[in-house]
């Protein structure tokens, strides 16, 4: 994130040193007009208000900024979705009210239009606080703060007003659309309306951010700041609920903007100096291990075991819920973030759950002072050394009968079964994992893997019953359909109070019971971060289907070619983006228990999380090899134009340089925002060409995606760059490793090598003749996320 974010205000000069005689004042009076080439000053001399154009648009803004800010950043801008062409707007009290026109159009739009002037006797005055304000027999009818932009100052009020009337009015900060344009974006900060006691940060009508809560006593925020120069204050009433703030130093003026990717960042202006304060808030683009934030690990460190306890729950960071998902969807929630120390569930008149994040010592500390039930994170210590004792010797007694039990008992299978000649058939509680094995391996075979799963001990994944899938989607209903890809239709369900990706097998898929069989042979076995989570299977009939963690932001491929959803990926993302999706290769290709070749990854096989973390899904084409070997040859090419490298592609040979030739493809995508199986110029060449060409030309800015304007350093743009190219060399030996990628991205100013003409950058369009650097045009069909290339 860079500091200040903005470019580029131009401003109209002409008579400025005339105009701004004139309209040097902090007042606009009846009948006067403000110009495009004038301003009006606060008295002290701390805001500015005028017309501006943002970046290289030709439209002209009203706003309001800071008197002495190089950058001229509005703070707030006057109908910012109706903008009007350079040097023909104008500002006038007419009537009473506050007029804006067009001259070239002659248009008028009513600035005060939901609060009327009913005398012509007004004025409008700028105030020091920032707030734009028109007075009616020296009382405030309409005012800039009640309709805020993506800008949270001191005195100004976000909440909820007129609570109870036909038309309530709700006061959210509004992103903008893009750091150089002002139009509203798709991110709001603001009060849940039906929970007013929660602050969030809103993207759509999904929740993106929790900020904070009324725990009953006093206003919490999820964030402490890193200047500690602000007084919140929670105010709720019958008719209204807002949250307000003021600067505690006097000296020291700081506020919050809501930036267009929703991150809220904080500004502090100190001698005449405007600066942005280290993160305040933890947000899906930084470590959550700041100063104040609620830190959620990999692990929980106290586990994920509860046990009861009665007492009262302290004040101090807690969230009160209305909810009616019962104690065991409380204990998800809890159970599912690391920070959450500790639940109760009250099912009176009013179903709540409360979650507390605060000191577990100062929990244990009141367990005298009620009665309430509360299930605290971790493990209960014995009260009295001799019930341990005791029940030490009661449980190894127990233990040794059981071993020599087992012993016995293991002794006659192996001599009755010898391990393998076991009948399934017989076996009338037959699971539905010896039916998966049954169906695809022989007996042999079934030995390996049974003793591979036991050895594994995955638990976690699980085979569930037909119905369970059936409930959970709510029969595969349409409005629950994600997407469809080449295995076949994808569903969002919920089981067990959490959410899931339900992927079912198509009659018609082009994939089938291998593909099946391998994504849940080779995923269950898989543990890292950055690759999707399998939770369970089903084989019901002819029905095979797969369950897997839910991912909210859905796939990469969604997100980064959609011009509007894309604004949310800033450099810092699609850095964070990129590197993660090197570390799960790293682990596929080097630290899993085999070598695991993907074969098919591409940005619509990358899931993204809450937090924008990635995650390598669809296994159903990925091949294992073991340590000593290299490479591998089939006689089925199965991927994806536009990230098949060409050792795979033409001659079948597959490799860990397979998966590094698809991950340049996916780098230059998401630097781009464009697609390489659709990217087509002037000369055709497709997007690896391209980079080729502006890289070797020495213009790599314009490969850039433009909405990181401003945001994207040129040294880590060109790094990034050229390592992409050095992925997608022709021939797989030139190829960096995965680790070696993982090392130039994390070494910034490192010597890099030179890379070589990239594979498929050319088409060669002759009469008939070939040649040795033959290449494949992309296919054009976008719809199957699969292609199988016949040989």
């Amino acid at each position: 994130m860079t500091a200040y974010n903005s470019k580029a205000f131009s401003f109209l000069l002409i008579f400025s040193s005339l105009s701004y005689l004139s309209h040097a004042s902090d007042t606009l009076k009846p009948g006067e007009t403000l110009y495009n080439y004038e301003t009006l000053v606060s008295s002290n001399g701390v805001f500015e208000l005028g017309f501006f154009s943002s970046g290289d648009s030709s439209n002209e803004y009203i706003g309001i900024w800071f008197k002495n800010d190089k950058d001229k950043k509005a703070v707030w801008v006057a109908k910012r979705e109706d903008p009007f062409p350079a040097s023909s707007g104008s500002l006038s009290v007419t009537k009473g009210n506050l007029v804006i026109y067009n001259n070239r159009t002659s248009d008028m739009t009513i600035l005060n239009s939901d609060a009327p002037a009913t005398s012509e006797d007004t004025i409008a005055k700028l105030l020091d606080s920032g707030n734009f304000v028109l007075i009616q027999d020296e009382k405030t009818i309409w005012q800039s703060f009640e309709h805020p932009t993506d800008t949270f100052l001191p005195g100004m009020k976000l909440g909820l007003f007129n609570i109870g009337a036909s038309q309530p009015r709700v006061q959210f900060l509004l992103s903008w659309l893009s750091p150089d344009d002002p139009d509203k974006g798709s991110f709001f900060l603001g009060f849940d309306r039906e929970n007013k006691t929660q602050f969030n940060i809103w993207l759509g009508e999904n929740v993106y951010q929790e900020i904070g809560f009324w725990d009953g006593q006093k206003f919490r925020l999820f964030f402490e700041s890193s200047s500690d120069n602000h007084n919140f204050s929670y105010v709720s009433k019958e008719k209204e609920t807002y949250l307000i703030f003021n600067n505690k130093e006097s000296n020291v003026y700081s506020w919050f903007v809501m930036a267009h990717n929703g991150v809220i960042n904080e500004y502090r202006m100190e001698d005449q100096q405007i600066s942005m304060v280290n993160y305040s808030l933890c947000d899906g683009t930084t470590e959550r291990n700041s100063s104040g934030c609620l830190i959620i690990p990999l692990v929980c460190e106290n586990g994920d075991d509860f046990y009861e306890i009665k007492g009262l729950m302290p004040t101090s960071i807690i969230t009160r819920r209305a909810t009616a998902i019962g104690l065991n969807g409380c204990e998800l929630l809890c159970r599912s973030n690391c920070s959450c120390v500790a639940y109760a569930y009250s099912n009176g008149h009013r179903a709540e759950c409360e979650l507390y994040y605060g000191s577990k010592v100062d929990l244990l500390k009141m367990t005298g002072e009620g009665n309430q039930a509360i299930l605290l994170r971790g493990h209960r210590k014995s009260e009295q050394n001799r019930k341990k004792n005791r029940l030490i010797l009661v449980t190894a007694g127990v233990m040794s009968l059981i071993l020599v039990i087992m012993i016995l008992l293991a002794t006659y299978l192996i001599r009755k079964y010898r391990l393998i000649g076991f009948d399934w058939q017989r076996d009338g509680m037959r699971s539905n994992m010896r039916l998966l094995l049954s169906q695809f391996t022989n007996e042999n075979d079934i030995k390996s893997n049974i003793i591979g799963f036991s050895k594994r001990k995955n638990q976690d994944m699980l085979p569930l019953r037909f119905s369970c899938v059936v409930a959970a989607t709510e029969n595969f209903s349409a409005a629950n359909k994600l997407g469809e890809g080449g295995f076949g239709p994808v569903y969002k369900g919920k089981l067990f109070g959490q959410d899931i990706a339900v992927k079912r097998l198509s009659k018609n898929s082009g994939q089938g019971l291998m593909e099946f069989r391998n994504e849940v042979m080779l995923i269950s076995s898989l543990q890292h971060r950055n690759l999707v989570k399998l939770l369970g299977f089903c084989i019901h009939r002819d029905e095979r289907i797969l369950i897997y963690e839910y991912m909210p932001n859905k796939s990469l491929d969604s997100i980064i070619f959609d011009r509007t959803k894309r604004l949310v990926l800033d450099w810092r993302t699609r850095k964070n983006i990129i590197e993660g999706i090197a570390q799960g290769l790293l682990y596929l290709h080097k630290y899993s228990r085999l070598r695991i070749i993907h074969r098919d990854l591409k940005t619509s096989n990358i899931l993204l999380d809450n937090y924008m973390n990635p995650k390598i899904s669809d296994f159903g084409l990925a091949r294992a090899i073991f340590e000593n070997e290299h490479i591998a040859k089939t006689k089925k090419i199965a991927g994806t134009y536009g990230y098949l490298s060409p050792e795979y592609a033409l001659h079948g040979l597959f490799s860990t340089k397979s998966d590094v030739f698809s991950f340049g493809v996916i780098l230059f995508e998401i630097i781009s925002g464009r697609k390489n199986s659709i990217f087509c110029e002037s000369d055709c060449s497709n997007l690896l060409g391209h980079a080729w060409n502006l890289w070797s030309a020495g213009s790599c800015i314009e490969l850039m995606d433009r909405t990181l304007a401003g945001t994207c350093p040129m040294t880590d743009l060109m790094m990034y760059i050229q390592v992409g190219l050095l992925c997608v060399q022709e021939t797989a030996e030139d190829r960096p490793s995965i680790s070696d990628i993982i090392s130039m991205l994390s070494n910034e100013g490192a010597s890099l090598p030179m890379p070589k003409q990239p594979a498929f950058s050319t088409h060669l369009m002759t009469d008939g003749t070939t040649s040795s650097r033959r290449t494949q045009y992309p296919s054009q069909n976008l719809v199957s996320l699969t292609g199988f290339v016949a040989r």
